[in-house]
């Protein structure tokens, strides 16, 4: 399974590629949107810390990680209340005032976690993208097309890697240091 980082790290740096080469406007994409897109990329894995309450109740970390918020469920509600603020016209005048809107934040949020489960399914142990209506379970084990002997390595190596491509975004995209 992928590190937090990893999945921090790429969605910071899709949202960030997103937002550079597609919108071209920061203003109408505020940087508050990358951490609403960090905070989607680990949302599935909020379910550690309810395995930490229900593990007194005799739950067991299986039991609990990578069932209901590793489907396809968590970013499909996402989209849906999404859709939901476009269709009803919902809107927050406080959220207005840092040009973020409603709607994306929840899009955001469904964007994020389904790219944790995508990050899931291509590692070990994989997703279970429709429980709990079924227990099929989806993994690719990328990892196991490396030779055992670096297996341990492949994980750390893709967090180097990515910190390296986002320092690099920061320095010469950004123009990071520019403000130091």
């Amino acid at each position: 399974m992928p590190y937090t980082l990893t999945h921090i790290l790429a969605a910071i740096i899709l949202i960030e590629l997103f937002r550079a080469y597609v919108i071209k406007n920061n203003k109408k994409f505020p940087r508050y949107y990358i951490l609403i897109a960090m905070i989607g990329a680990i949302l599935p894995d909020f379910d550690i810390g309810l395995y930490y309450i229900l593990s007194f109740f005799g739950f067991g970390f299986l039991d609990v990680h990578k069932t209901f918020s590793h489907s396809i469920f968590i970013p499909l509600i996402l989209f849906i209340i999404g859709f939901l603020i476009i269709n009803y016209n919902i809107k927050n005048s406080k959220l207005g005032k840092h040009h973020i809107k409603l709607f994306s934040i929840f899009f955001i949020l469904g964007i994020g976690s389904l790219l944790h489960l995508i990050l899931d399914g291509l590692f070990f142990p994989g997703i279970m993208p429709f429980y709990p209506f079924s227990n099929y379970y989806i993994s690719f084990n990328i990892l196991k097309t490396f030779p055992e002997s670096i297996r341990n390595l492949i994980l750390p190596t893709i967090d180097a890697v990515l910190i390296i491509i986002w320092i690099f975004w920061l320095e010469f995209k950004l123009k990071i240091t520019d403000y130091f």
